[in-house]
């Protein structure tokens, strides 16, 4: 049951993103870094043993490469910023809920942050590329 969050992640990211053009501002850097770990978590084998270990690997990941799209993108992408990472702290939270005690309830909430989160960093993705 505790690979269900997992499971959900890995569908709610798993729309393609695209990278930025060839001369790239550091924002777009940092936002194809910030792709690539979102691919890298949409790409973990859900029936491993190790899934939720890679999850939580995964989710540092994006936590730091959040980090540096922030750092780098300063003031111009501030409110898209301000919700992937909102959404972001709530994936994380429900996640950990989900694995300290898993019900219908919190697997439930889990998919929700989930689902916030992924359509966050899709627009933030999306905005940054259309400047590269």
């Amino acid at each position: 049951m505790k690979l269900i969050p997992v499971a959900v992640l890995t569908l709610a990211l798993a729309t393609p993103l695209t990278g930025c053009g060839e001369d790239r501002a550091a924002v777009c850097s940092s936002v194809d870094d910030l792709q690539t770990s979102v691919d890298e978590v949409r790409d973990i084998d859900v029936s491993s043993s190790g899934a939720l270990a890679d999850l939580e690997s995964g989710l540092e990941a994006i936590g730091a490469d959040l980090s540096d799209v922030k750092s780098d993108a300063k003031a111009e992408f501030s409110s898209q910023i301000d919700d992937v990472q909102a959404s972001y702290d709530a994936l994380v939270a429900s996640l950990d809920a989900a694995k300290e005690s898993a019900s219908a309830a919190t697997l439930s909430a889990a998919a929700t942050a989930l689902s916030t989160f992924g359509d966050d960093v899709r627009t933030l993705i999306t905005d940054v590329q259309e400047t590269c």
